[in-house]
Order: C-alpha cells, then sequence, then structure tokens
C-alpha cells in the first residue's frame, strides 16, 4: 500500500512539474502590440507564400492576405509544381490584383527539401526590405502584417516567428493534435531561444519575418536545403551567425488548419516528429514517458483508487490516495484549459479522449523514429525522402553511388 501512495505522490508531483513548465510558457510568451509606427515609415515588404497542392485553403490565404491594413507589400506565391488546381486558384487571384506576383516553381535539385527549393526560388521574385515567409494553410487577421513588422522592427530584431492559433476540425485533430501541440510548450517553457547568449533556436515556419541583408548574406533557403525541419535549422543558422531571433506570440495575427483529416496528418508529422526531437533515442524514452505518465495515467489511477475503496475502504492511505488522483486531475483540467489559449474548434469534452490522444502521439513519436532509425522513407504531398539522424534527407544521388560503388566491390571479388 505505501509503494502505490509513492507512486501516487510521485506521478502527482510529476503533473505539477508539467503545469508549472506551461504557465511558465504563456506568462513569458512575449505578446504582440498594435503597431505605433506611420505608415510612411514602414517598409515594403514581401510575403512569400510556397503552395503546394493546397486547392483547399490557398483562397483563403489569399483573401486574408489581401485584406491587410498594411500600406507597402507585395506578394510572391510559388506554385510548389501542384497536382491539383492550387497553380489555377493562384493565377486567377492574380489577375485580379496586382499586388499578387504567380510563380511556377521547378523540380528540387536532389538533395533539397521541395519547400527549401520553393522558397529559395521564389524570393528571386521578391523586392522586399522584408521578407515574411507564411505558409498556404494560414489565414491572416486585417492587422496582422502590420503588428508582425511593428514588433520586428521595435525589438530591432533579424528573425521572429509567431505561435499561431490552431484550428483543429476533425475528431482526429482535436483528440490527437490536442495532446501533441500541449507538449510542445514544454520544449522550450522558458523561452530561451529570445536570449542571445544561449544555444536554443528554432522558429514557427508557418510565420517567420526576417530581414532580407542578412538572410541573403547567410545563403537563405539554401543553407538549409536539405534539413527536413527547415524552419528551426533557418532560426539555427541566424544565431549562430550573431542574429538576433525571437519567438512572439501570434494568436491574434493569424490561424492555421495544418491537417484536414487522419492520413495526412499522420504523414506530416511522422516526416519530421523524430527530428523534431533531435533524433535522440533518450529525448524519445524521456517524452514518451513523460507523457504517458501525466496524460494517461490518472485515468489509469481512478480505477486503481476506485479498487482501493472496495477492497481497503478502511486503510488510512486509501482517502489520501484519492486526494492525489483528484489533485491530479485538477491539475490536468487546468493545464488542458491553459493549452486551450492556441487552439480553437475542441469542446471541453475532448479531455476525456486525453488518454487515447496520448497513445496515437506515442505510435507517431514511435512511427517517426522507425522510419529514421531504419532509413525507410517518408511521404509528404507524393514526395518521398529518407530523413537522416541528422535530420536532413538522404540524396538520391549519394544512395545511388554507394550501390554502384558495393556492385562494383562485389564484381572485383
Amino acid at each position: 500500500m505505501l509503494i502505490l501512495f509513492s507512486f501516487l505522490m510521485a506521478n502527482t508531483v510529476l503533473i505539477s512539474c508539467l503545469l508549472g513548465m506551461t504557465i511558465a510558457f504563456y506568462a513569458l510568451l512575449r505578446r504582440v502590440e498594435n503597431c505605433k509606427i506611420p505608415d510612411r515609415d514602414l517598409p515594403f515588404i514581401s510575403v512569400v507564400i510556397p503552395a503546394r497542392n493546397e486547392e483547399a485553403k490557398i483562397g483563403r490565404c489569399l483573401e486574408s492576405m489581401l485584406a491587410q491594413n498594411y500600406p507597402n507589400f507585395e506578394i510572391v506565391v510559388i506554385d510548389d509544381r501542384s497536382t491539383d488546381k492550387t497553380a489555377e486558384i493562384i493565377e486567377s487571384y492574380a489577375k485580379k490584383d496586382n499586388r499578387i506576383k504567380f510563380v511556377r516553381g521547378k523540380d528540387a535539385p536532389d538533395g533539397w527539401v521541395g519547400k527549401c527549393n520553393a522558397l529559395a526560388f521564389a524570393v528571386g521574385f521578391a523586392s522586399g526590405d522584408w521578407y515574411i515567409f507564411t505558409d498556404a494553410d494560414t489565414c491572416h487577421q486585417p492587422n496582422s502584417l502590420r503588428d508582425a513588422i511593428g514588433y520586428a522592427i521595435t525589438n530591432k530584431v533579424d528573425l521572429v516567428s509567431f505561435v499561431p492559433l490552431q484550428e483543429l476540425g476533425s475528431f482526429f485533430e482535436r483528440m490527437v493534435m490536442t495532446v501533441l501541440l500541449s507538449s510542445f510548450v514544454l520544449g522550450d517553457a522558458f523561452h530561451t531561444v529570445n536570449d542571445p547568449l544561449a544555444k536554443r533556436a528554432y522558429a514557427y515556419g508557418q510565420y517567420i519575418i526576417c530581414r532580407r541583408r542578412p538572410y541573403l548574406a547567410l545563403g537563405g533557403h539554401q543553407s538549409v536545403r536539405d534539413t527536413i525541419v527547415e524552419d528551426h535549422a533557418l532560426g539555427r543558422v541566424f544565431k549562430e551567425k550573431g542574429y538576433k531571433i525571437a519567438v512572439a506570440d501570434g494568436k491574434n495575427l493569424y490561424r492555421v488548419r495544418m491537417y484536414m483529416d487522419l492520413d495526412s496528418m499522420w504523414q506530416g508529422w511522422t516526416k519530421n516528429l523524430y527530428s523534431l526531437i533531435d533524433s535522440s533515442p533518450v529525448h524519445l524514452l524521456c517524452i514518451l514517458s513523460s507523457l504517458n505518465m501525466t496524460v494517461v495515467m490518472p485515468f489509469i489511477n481512478v480505477l486503481i483508487v476506485a479498487s482501493l475503496w472496495i477492497s481497503h475502504p478502511a486503510d488510512h492511505f486509501t482517502p489520501f490516495s484519492t486526494m492525489l488522483v483528484a489533485c491530479q486531475f485538477l491539475m490536468l483540467i487546468v493545464w488542458f484549459r491553459l493549452t486551450a489559449e492556441h487552439r480553437t474548434g475542441v469542446n471541453p469534452l475532448y479531455f476525456l479522449t486525453m488518454p487515447f490522444g496520448a497513445a496515437c502521439v506515442t505510435m507517431l513519436h514511435l512511427h517517426s523514429a522507425y522510419l529514421v532509425l531504419f532509413g525507410k522513407e517518408v511521404s509528404w504531398k507524393g514526395r518521398r525522402y529518407t530523413v537522416n539522424t541528422s535530420k536532413t534527407i538522404r540524396s538520391h544521388r549519394a544512395g545511388q553511388e554507394t550501390l554502384e560503388n558495393a556492385l562494383s566491390s562485389d564484381s572485383g571479388e
């Protein structure tokens, strides 16, 4: 009985740490104020949007961009070799508004991630003093560009990205991504990314703003061309070269619908989830054990406590165990409510699906790790990559040369 009580106590402490780190994340997350810079002093900016097979979302994105209250900007939209009607939709908008430049993408060279290739090509058509990279599945508030640029200029940063408001529509999005996205806040609870002296560097790829000059000086997306998590890599390149980067709250600037169904969500996360945790088996073990102990175990503890009341109702540990489990649930509810700040479309009753969501997140992590560790291909929007533990994709040419060398060696023997 004492062992069980000690376990429940340790479990409660772990959940309190989870809650404490989450509170720290939201307390320390930098807010974006309304821009106070006069129109005449705002720079000309280029919004660069890559789009591949986004016929269901690109129209909404462009509509939101055209409705911006920013006085001086252009939109460079590149169709990244889409196989659906994305290109036709972009072209129709470009014909109606001359602020839109429609660019047809080219096939990615060997060793390039498709998105990096598209962005590296698209910036050749951009002429702004600042580049804004945003995804086709985003939808921006009318104040988005003005307040984002205002934040960057006021805080004198060279690159800044913004935490999005996540739109969750389908059942599996709500069940799985509620847990997955909530767990991400623990990756940098104290926002050390904003500390110039700290090594940690990353960016939220859905919405990145950077100065044109350092971006081009560092090689832009060509410098991260083979990196599967290119947004994190770009932030790291900036910071390692001494440029100032930052992350701020973007929930009042834009929202994003990353995936529409289970299949796209599974492919999207398995392609880079293991890379997001630095391709580390130790990190994987820590994340999965912590996730299941904090999200799944309290629901199991309810059954354990119920059995105690049946088998040991007179034991003095039983009421104390009950109070511990009640505290666990109270903290989980607060955690669920806090993390709701950056998601929409989720009914509070989805709290009850969290153990199943955690189980799915566990499978996502394990599957992503399996694909990397065993050299299996990941698939995303019709493209296939083999991701290394260095978080880069394997060159097909290098693989072919390895095969040719092996065949030559066999024939020589």
